[in-house]
Formats: C-alpha cells, structure tokens, sequence
C-alpha cells in the first residue's frame, strides 16, 4: 500500500546515497563476475517453480480518496494507543485489484482488471534501523480472510520528481481466524501524501501467508475502474534459474544471481502463478553485506529486456531483512532497494522490493522462488 512521512534528516541521507548509487553498485560487482558459478536453486527451475510451505499473493493497491472507516480509525488508534495516536503521520484508505501483465516484460496491462476488496493503513514514526515509519495495516483478501499486520517502512524523496516518495514496508502478518498462521508482507509504493497533480498514491502488495484460508472466494470479482495514478510502471516478476555465488571480498554476505520472467495472478485471488513465462524478463545481481539485525545491505544490477526504448539496466541500494516463520528452519527475506533517476530514459527514479525464502545461513541463496517487484517512475523511453 502506500504512505507518507515527513522527511528528516536521514531520508536526506538516503537520497544522496541513492544519487552515488551507479559508482558504489559498480564498486560493489568489481572482481566478482569471474566466480564460477553455483548450483541453480530447485525451486527455482521451470515446470518446478515453488512457494514453499506457504504461497504468495500478489496485489495492485489503490488510493480509494475516501475517508478511512470509523471501525477502520477506531481499530488503528488502539494499535498505537494515547498519545501516539494523536501522532500518526498518515492514515490511508484503499482498493485491492488484480492485474494482468505482459509476459515478455512482466510490466502490468491491465492494472486495476479486477476489485476484490478493501486495504487500509495507518502510518507513526518510529526508528527501526533505517526505516523511520512504524505501519499497522488491515485487508480482506479473498481466501485468506482479514489479515492484520505491522512493521517498519522506509521512506525516500524521488528528487526527480517533487511531491512524490518512494515507500517500502515489511509488515508481519497476523494469525487469523481463517486458517492464516502467519506470514510476512512487502509493500513497493509511490507515495503523493499531499494528493499533488499526476497520479494517486499506489502500490504492489506481496503477501507469503502460511496456512490454509479458508475465506470465501468470489470467482467473478466485479471489474476494476482505471485509476488516476500516473506515469508509473510496474512489474512483477519471479526468479528463475537462481543461484548462490558465494561471497566474495566485494560481497561479505554472499552474491546472487537470477532471471526474472513475469508472472500473473489468479484473477479471482490474486495467488501468485507457479508457472510464469517462459521468456526472460530481466537478469538481476544482488551482493550481500554480512546478515546484521535488524537489516543488513544489499547493492543490485538489473537489466530489464522488454520494456520500452530497448533494455534498461538500473542500479541501485537498499536493505535487507530476514525472519523466521512457524514450520520451516528456512527464513523470510524481504528487501527494498531504490533506484536512481536516469534522465536519458525518462526515469525519474524507482524501487525494486524481493521477497522470498533463504535457506538459513546463506542470504544468496533460494529455498522458494522469490516475487520480485519494481516501480519505474517517469515515461520510460529512449535508449
């Protein structure tokens, strides 16, 4: 979903860093490309492309520009109690949709095909390693049920593109009374806090739940209107033919390599297809810093091939963080790394979020075959 902060001095730090991001990632890579290269991930192999214990679903999410519900208010205010509650920098009221995409590229067609249901969140301040935002969210989702979730989201200035702010959320889910255990949710979002001209706040949503739901399923959810939110693009995608390289002087925390083929979503759920297309979307690299509490970095090098104007490589930083989930010595791994402006081709800026399983012990590696996200902001084009 998306929200909004005030900016302090850290996120000021964070956008220059992002600035510097080209000659740090590049840095980053320097000796490695020559490491004979690992063992591809089963889970990570098509025709066996798997969730895991749980399973991933994947959502559009939408500013509704209505006021959020009194049930909804009343329910965030006691998540943080008096005084904080007075405190919060955004409360935000939403739909969830279902999608469809290119399979070439994996970037979104029809974004908003399908409405199946509603999302709010409320956002406080609050210190958790870099990320300045303290989040409590609620969603009815189809066959999962109301999931409750809290955690820290990171928040960074687009300098390329005044008004706007790139979001990313790492929220525990809740066990519910739906079969739900447990579970982790990532947000990838393009703030407009102030409701600015060009596009409403919007977001992709990944969602790995354990459990069976048991919720009800509408099979015909109705259709989607269009929504106002601008000259963003988003992609999703799963890994592919992933591997663990090891690490490297360059990369402490080890050095992951993979595909990314799109995948789309069951229209009526929003699971995530175990069967994603067979062309390559992009190819992507991610070094490790040694795994730390609460987070840890990570440097990327992605190129996508199919987007418009020809392949884009981008590079960017970020941060890390994994749990552990009931059931599975694997752990949790969600990431979200901001990607610089690139004039040249429109890009006024963007974010990649990762989430998936590792195995314990290696941040490389692949135990599932992760969701990858990305928000390009700006009319890509041009070479």
């Amino acid at each position: 979903m998306t929200r909004s902060s005030r900016s302090r001095s850290g996120s000021l730090r964070k956008v220059t860093a992002v600035a510097a991001a080209a000659i740090a990632v590049s840095a980053a890579f320097t000796g490695t490309a020559g490491a004979a290269p690992g063992p591809v991930a089963p889970s990570t192999v098509l025709g066996s492309i798997d969730d895991g214990p749980g399973q991933f679903h994947v959502f559009r999410t939408v500013d509704s520009g209505n006021r959020p519900s009194a049930e909804d208010t009343a329910r965030c205010n006691a998540q943080y109690g008096v005084p904080a509650s007075y405190a919060l920098v955004e409360r935000l009221d939403a739909r969830m949709y279902t999608f469809q995409s290119d399979p070439a590229s994996g970037l979104l067609t029809a974004e908003t095909a399908r409405d199946v249901g509603p999302i709010y969140v409320c956002d406080g301040l609050g210190l958790n390693g870099t990320q300045i935002l303290d989040q409590w969210g609620t969603l009815d989702a189809p066959g999962l049920g109301r999931l409750d979730m809290r955690g820290p989201c990171g928040f960074e200035l687009y300098p390329g593109s005044p008004g706007r702010g790139a979001v990313d959320c790492v929220l525990r889910i809740a066990p519910n009374a739906s079969g739900i255990a447990g579970g982790v949710a990532t947000s990838n979002s393009v703030a407009n806090p102030l409701r600015l001209p060009g596009g409403r706040t919007g977001s992709v949503w990944t969602l790995y739940a354990l459990g069976e739901g048991t919720a009800p399923v509408n099979q015909a959810p109705p259709a989607g209107l269009p929504q106002p939110t601008g000259p963003i693009a988003y992609n999703v995608t799963r890994e592919v033919n992933s591997r663990s390289q090891g690490s490297s002087p360059a990369c402490a925390g080890g050095e992951r390599t993979t595909e990314l083929h799109a995948t789309g979503v069951d229209p009526a759920t929003g699971a995530a297809s175990t069967s994603p297309s067979e062309i390559v979307a992009a190819t992507a690299r991610v070094c490790y810093s040694p795994v730390a509490n609460p987070e840890f970095g990570a440097a990327l090098s992605v190129t996508y091939n199919n987007v418009p104007g020809g392949p884009l490589t981008v590079e960017g930083r970020g941060q890390c963080r994994q749990t552990s989930l009931p059931g599975t010595a694997d752990l949790q791994q969600s990431c979200g790394l901001t990607l610089p402006p690139n004039p040249a081709r429109g890009l006024a800026g963007g974010q990649v979020t990762v989430n998936g399983l590792v195995p314990a012990g290696d941040p490389a590696g692949s135990a599932n075959s992760a969701i990858w996200t990305t928000s390009l902001l700006g009319p890509i084009s041009g070479k």
